[in-house]
């Protein structure tokens, strides 16, 4: 069987350990401009001003993990899909917390 190119588990921890990242820029910018404000608004009011908030926009931001993981599935380079489902199971505990001790 043919080896795929970027077909490794560490690659895809690195793309879903980043991926929410891009996530929560790009819904943090949509957000802003639906409601006509600064990013920064939605940074500092928002996001850390709001405890309760801030594990439903996390979460919002963990399901842009699913283009990366589709992407590699459709391709066959499930090695590196695997690596990204772990990144977001490795970004659980973080949801969690925010959602019932803080």
């Amino acid at each position: 069987m043919k080896v795929k190119k970027y077909d490794n588990q560490k690659l895809g921890v690195l793309i879903g350990a980043f991926s929410p990242v891009i996530g929560f820029f790009l819904y943090g910018a949509g957000w802003a401009w639906y409601f006509a404000k600064p990013f920064n608004y939605f940074l500092h009011d928002i996001f850390l001003a709001i405890p309760t908030w801030r594990s439903s926009i996390i979460t919002l931001s963990l399901v842009f993990n699913l283009v990366p993981f589709f992407f590699f599935i459709r391709t066959n380079r499930n090695k590196t899909a695997r690596g990204v489902l772990l990144a977001v199971f490795l970004y659980i505990p973080f949801v969690v917390y925010f959602r019932f001790w803080n």
